[in-house]
């Protein structure tokens, strides 16, 4: 009887000392009830929530949902903050969108693995005004210069003594005031800017000297009133001009409701004013109502290069870098293999693929 038992004792030591035994691989069987999937219009990443919902998360989503045979219905929200409220309350699923993955959000949510690297790039009116329409935009400020008006009474002055001396000398000269002014103020101008004129001037060394006097001082003028005027105009391009971040404060940018953008410029004490959507800001940029438009680089690049006719363009490098994830809600049971489906497009080249057919060469990932 001691023989069996020492063997038995022996043996049941030694399978004590074996790893536990691997559980066999087995995905959860697919949801029985359709997923709810939270999506909020951004193009390019969604596009068209209310009738055929497309664009890049949106492929992307699908093509995860394909592959795990997950059915699901989608669910648009006004914005991403909404959605993400309707994700920490578990009355979604996921969140399909250009959604930032913050700490502030890990807070209330889960995101999954990233599947795109964005950050903030700036908008900026891609036009400069042309000199005429500058004028006409800055006649007060031109006016308030002294100097203008000594120039202009000086030339009214010369304008009024060669009126008199022509009405007195010259037969063929207008006789009626009116015209005879507009002659002579012709003869002043053309002298002034040009030093030429049909009109011969005073008779005499004192009438020379006039001449000389008239001839100089038109001269003086005209460079006086076009070096102010220049130098007027690039100092204020020069102050306008934003070529990235360091150059925001001080102006009024426009952002998203509700975007990292938008806690950004309230971080950073900027000036600004939240919009719906993007094209309602660029109609306020392009009429000048706003500085520039502070947003996520891919959203910028992509409206920008839909409508060419708009002139816009992109500034300065990226900043505030970020990643793109799908949110789900806390301890979520389909979050791995979400995570699974997306790695493997993301080795497959899936991703990639997809990313160059809406981004081009500035995709990131």
């Amino acid at each position: 009887m001691l023989f069996p038992l020492l063997l038995l004792a022996t043996l049941n030591l030694f399978a004590q000392t074996l790893p536990p035994p691997i559980p066999p691989s087995v995905e959860p069987p697919p949801p029985t009830q359709p997923l709810k999937v939270a999506i909020v219009e951004h193009p390019p990443f969604v596009v068209n929530v209310q009738t055929h919902p497309t664009g890049f998360a949106v492929d992307l989503w699908q093509q995860i949902a394909a592959s795990k045979k997950w059915p699901y219905v989608y669910v648009p929200y006004p914005s991403t903050e909404a959605a993400l409220k309707a994700i920490a309350a578990k009355e979604c699923d996921i969140l399909v969108c250009d959604t930032s993955i913050t700490s502030e959000r890990l807070v209330t949510v889960d995101f999954s693995q990233p599947f795109f690297r964005s950050g903030f790039q700036i908008m900026v009116v891609d036009s400069r005004p042309h000199t005429l329409s500058w004028l006409i935009e800055n006649t007060e400020k031109i006016l308030r210069l002294t100097i203008v008006w000594v120039i202009v009474l000086v030339l009214i002055s010369i304008t009024v003594l060669a009126t008199l001396f022509e009405r007195k000398h010259n037969r063929d000269f207008p006789k009626a005031w009116r015209e005879g002014l507009i002659e002579s103020f012709s003869y002043v101008i053309s002298t002034a800017l040009t030093g030429k004129s049909t009109y011969k001037g005073f008779p005499g060394v004192v009438g020379r000297l006039a001449m000389v006097v008239w001839m100089l001082t038109g001269v003086v003028a005209v460079a006086f009133i076009t070096s102010t005027i220049t130098t007027t105009m690039t100092i204020e391009r020069l102050q306008g001009h934003i070529n990235g971040p360091q150059d925001l404060p001080g102006k009024t940018i426009g952002v998203l409701a509700g975007s990292l953008s938008e806690q950004y410029a309230i971080d950073q004490s900027i000036q600004y004013i939240s919009y719906p959507d993007l094209k309602t800001a660029v109609v306020d940029l392009v009429a000048d109502k706003i500085d520039a438009i502070v947003g996520e680089a891919p959203e910028l690049e992509f409206y920008d290069n839909a409508h060419p006719e708009i002139p816009i363009t992109e500034v300065g490098p990226l900043f505030q870098q970020h990643n793109f994830g799908f949110a789900v809600p806390k301890d979520y049971p389909l979050r791995f293999e979400l995570d699974h489906g997306l790695v493997k497009l993301i080795e497959d080249g899936e991703v990639k693929k997809l990313g160059y057919q809406y981004f081009g060469d500035v995709f990131h990932m």
